[in-house]
């Protein structure tokens, strides 16, 4: 039901700015643009003025489209990288929930750091989601790993500091430090967005309306 509802809101926004049998003229349509790269396949798409709006999950390959904020999102501006998967984790500006996925994207939850824990703005130097685990390295050292083995759902992150006394009932080792990024890694190591652009900006600059009629299968 929520992947229908996505679908639907993304075909009211097309109707809005297509012209129907050239009675009217197309309306104005906030700019969009892809503002990551997990890979050549999936991004994550932003539609709105000065980096604020609706975001996005697509995976052009598999046709996953997932409608993740209705509006007013902001980006997450530290070093993140996500070679993973099956197992996605997309967060908050100030990481104050992660919108997360087990599926490659087809559902999102969201889960949060580790309970007791606040990481805001700015405060952690690096985001990684790796063999489908997501690693958040706070600026103090302490590690928070999301939980394993992969599939479960407990809705708060592990923290390394304390986990001599959260890990009783998980099966979850936290490492040491974060596992390495895989070498042929091809996504960017940071979210991006134009801050000044008025444009819609989409893959390989096709119009939005074809955009979304290759994600339905209705293209000609």
């Amino acid at each position: 039901l929520v992947q229908i509802a996505s679908y639907l809101l993304f075909l009211l926004g097309v109707w809005a700015v297509s012209p129907v049998n050239n009675l009217r003229q197309p309306k104005v349509v906030s700019p969009s643009q892809v503002v990551y790269r997990f890979d050549e396949n999936r991004y994550l798409l932003l539609t709105g003025y000065r980096c604020q709006g609706q975001l996005y999950f697509i995976d052009d390959k598999e046709q996953v489209y997932y409608l993740l904020s209705a509006g007013s999102r902001e980006i997450y501006t530290e070093p993140y990288r996500h070679p993973a998967k099956n197992y996605i984790s997309i967060p908050l500006s100030d990481i104050s929930a992660i919108n997360t996925s087990i599926d490659g994207g087809r559902s999102f939850r969201n889960i949060h750091v580790a309970d007791g824990y606040w990481l805001g703005d700015h405060d952690s130097p690096q985001y990684d989601v790796v063999n489908d685990q997501a690693f958040i390295l706070a600026k103090d050292g302490n590690l928070h790993a999301s939980e394993r083995p992969f599939g479960t759902k407990a809705p708060y992150m592990l923290s390394k500091r304390d986990q001599h006394k959260k890990i009783l009932g998980r099966s979850q080792i936290i490492p040491d430090t974060i596992p390495p990024i895989p070498d042929d890694y091809t996504g960017w190591d940071k979210m991006q967005c134009d801050y000044d652009d008025n444009d819609t900006i989409l893959p390989d600059n096709h119009p939005l309306l074809e955009v979304f009629q290759q994600w339905l299968g209705t293209a000609n």
